[in-house]
């Protein structure tokens, strides 16, 4: 019993520090961050800038609401293949580590809330762990929710964290190669919204039809 009353204060204390840093900033000033990223992106607005708020939307991706596969892709449209990629790799490996952090400090009822998650989501990360925050790297909501739910589960983090970092780092040059036109450092509509949109949608299905298996596999 006295365990349990030494935890709750943890996790309201945990939750009220993530709420004031991260949340309550986002719904005053939400619009001014969709205005700011949107500005930066335009062609005649400065590339550091650019690289300096796409860093910080994407390593803010567990809190924020960031189509992190469209402002990746689209940073390289920007600034390039390389400067964007490293960019990419870096804010969404811290991306990964903020996700898993929340989980474990505090995000255990939020974990167990599965708002938004489709049926069985949480219990399947749960169950498979490594495998299922892989599979949802790619996905937006999925990708957030699924580390917040294995570190809830106190899922071992060192080879957790290793695997999707890299992952997600892979993930981010992946975003570069095609928002940058296959590294052409040119313009290609096609390659853009095979980055910021289809390969989002291919890890969706990927999920969804592992979600299935694993639902019809359950006795």
């Amino acid at each position: 019993m006295k365990t349990g009353t030494n935890v709750l204060p943890k996790y309201i204390a945990t939750s009220a520090i993530f709420l004031s840093l991260f949340i309550i900033p986002f719904v005053l000033f939400g619009n001014r961050f969709e205005d700011l990223a949107r500005s930066v992106m335009e062609p005649g607005a400065n590339g550091t800038l650019a690289m300096i708020v796409a860093a910080v939307l994407l390593a803010g991706d567990p809190v924020l609401p960031t189509p992190s596969s469209l402002i990746a892709t689209l940073l390289a449209a920007k600034v390039g293949f390389g400067p964007a990629a490293l960019v990419n790799a870096a804010s969404l490996s811290l991306a990964c580590v903020l996700g898993f952090a929340i989980g474990r400090g505090g995000g255990a009822a939020l974990a167990r809330t599965g708002r938004g998650l489709p049926p069985g989501f949480a219990q399947w990360v749960r169950r498979r762990g490594l495998v299922a925050v892989l599979l949802c790297r790619p996905v937006p909501v999925l990708a957030e929710a699924s580390l917040i739910i294995a570190g809830a589960a106190r899922h071992e983090a060192r080879s957790l964290l290793v695997w999707c970092c890299s992952a997600q780092a892979l993930l981010g040059v992946i975003y570069a190669f095609a928002g940058s036109g296959w590294g052409s450092e040119e313009w290609n509509a096609g390659a853009v919204l095979f980055g910021s949109v289809a390969v989002p949608v291919l890890g969706a299905m990927v999920v969804a039809l592992s979600l299935k298996r694993g639902a019809s596999r359950r006795p």
